[in-house]
C-alpha cells in the first residue's frame, strides 16, 4: 500500500459516498535482508512512512521496511525482539554489527518487557526511551499508535517542506503509513488488538505485517482501488467484517467477486478469496459501507528453504 490518493467521487455515480483512495503494495521484496539500504530504496529523507516494531518474531520484511522508513519505534518488548531477532535474519553477519545498524529512533510503552540491558544498550545507541506507564488501561500497542499520531501531528504542523498535507481532523500525513512488524501471527487476542488498532487509527493507513500475512482496513464509504504485488503476494486474500456488518459491498479482480450483498461475522464473509486481476489492470476494486478487514497472504516471499532466517 503506497501513499494513498484521495481524489473526489465521480459525478452521478450514487454508489460513491465518499471519496476514492489508492492503496499500492510497493514496499514488500523477495530479495535476502541487507544491513545497508538497497541504492533504489527510497530514501529515508523522501519517506513520511514509520516502522513500528511489536513483541513478536520479525518477518523477514523487517530489514527492507527500516531501510525505507523515516522512523522507527519499538513497543515495549518489541525492542527485545529487534535486539533478538535482527541478528537471526543475517547469519553470516556478526550479531554486534547487526545490532548497531538497527537502532530505533524510539522505545515507547511501560517499559516493563524490555529487558533492562536491551533499553542500555539502544539508550546509548541514541534511542529515546519514552515511559507511558501512567496510562494502565491500554496496550503498548495502543500507547505506540497514540504518541505516533501526536509526533506526526506535530511534524506535519512543524514543516514546510510539503509535509503539512493532512486529512482534515486528524492531521495525519496523505503519505503517511505505519507498518505494524510482527502483528500478526502470534496469540490470538494480541492479533485481535492490533486489527483493533489498525481500526482506530485507520486515517493513519496502518499495515499489519507477519512471517504469513499481511493486512490493513478498507475504510467504509470510500471507493478503494488496491494494486497488489502479485509477485510477493496472494493469491490467497480475504475480506473480513471485523468492525461490525457490511450491508453492500462489491468488488472486482477477485476470484469470487462480491456483487452488492453483505457480509457479516457468523453468516458470510470472504476468506479464501483469491487475486485475480489480469482483467482490471492488475487492480482489486472495492466499494463498501463499512469497514472491512483486506488482508492477503505474503508467506511465499521466501520459501522455508530460502528464508535466511525461519525462526521457529
Amino acid at each position: 500500500m503506497s501513499a494513498a490518493e484521495v481524489a473526489p467521487a465521480p459525478p452521478g455515480d450514487d454508489t460513491a459516498r465518499g471519496p476514492t483512495r489508492r492503496f499500492v503494495t510497493d514496499f514488500l521484496t523477495s530479495r535476502a535482508p541487507s544491513l545497508d539500504p538497497p541504492k533504489d530504496a527510497p530514501r529515508r529523507s523522501d519517506s513520511a512512512d514509520e516502522l513500528l516494531i511489536l513483541n513478536y518474531k520479525l518477518p523477514c520484511v523487517a530489514p527492507h521496511l527500516w531501510h525505507r522508513c523515516e522512523r522507527r519505534y519499538c513497543a515495549d518488548g518489541g525492542a527485545n525482539r529487534l535486539f533478538d531477532d535482527m541478528p537471526r535474519l543475517f547469519p553470516d553477519h556478526n550479531p554486534d554489527v547487526v545490532r548497531a545498524a538497527f537502532v530505533p529512533d524510539v522505545i515507547v510503552g511501560d517499559l516493563d518487557s524490555v529487558r533492562p540491558e536491551v533499553l542500555a544498550y539502544y539508550r546509548d545507541g541514541g534511542a529515546r526511551c519514552v515511559d507511558l506507564s501512567a496510562d494502565q488501561d491500554s496496550t503498548d500497542l495502543h500507547k505506540a499508535m497514540t504518541h505516533m499520531v501526536d509526533s506526526a501531528w506535530r511534524v506535519s504542523q512543524g514543516t514546510g517542506n510539503g509535509l503539512g498535507r493532512v486529512i482534515a481532523g486528524k492531521g495525519w500525513l496523505m503519505e503517511h503509513r505505519i507498518f505494524a512488524v510482527g502483528a500478526l501471527g502470534g496469540r490470538f487476542d494480541q492479533t485481535m488488538s492490533s486489527v483493533s488498532a489498525a481500526h482506530e487509527f485507520g486515517d493513519a493507513h496502518v499495515v499489519l505485517i507477519g512471517a504469513h500475512s499481511m493486512a490493513f482496513v478498507v475504510p467504509a464509504r470510500t471507493r478503494v482501488t488496491i494494486v497488489p504485488d502479485v509477485d510477493n503476494e496472494g493469491p490467497t486474500c480475504g475480506l473480513i467484517p471485523v468492525c461490525g456488518a457490511a450491508e453492500t459491498v462489491r468488488t472486482s479482480g477477485l476470484r469470487w467477486n462480491l456483487t452488492g450483498g453483505g457480509l457479516e461475522m457468523g453468516r458470510l464473509i470472504s476468506t479464501s478469496n483469491a487475486l485475480d486481476v489480469v482483467g482490471t489492470d492488475g487492480e482489486v476494486r472495492i466499494e463498501t459501507d463499512a469497514p472491512l478487514l483486506w488482508t492477503t497472504d505474503v508467506s511465499r516471499m521466501w520459501s522455508v528453504e530460502e528464508s535466511p532466517a525461519r525462526l521457529d
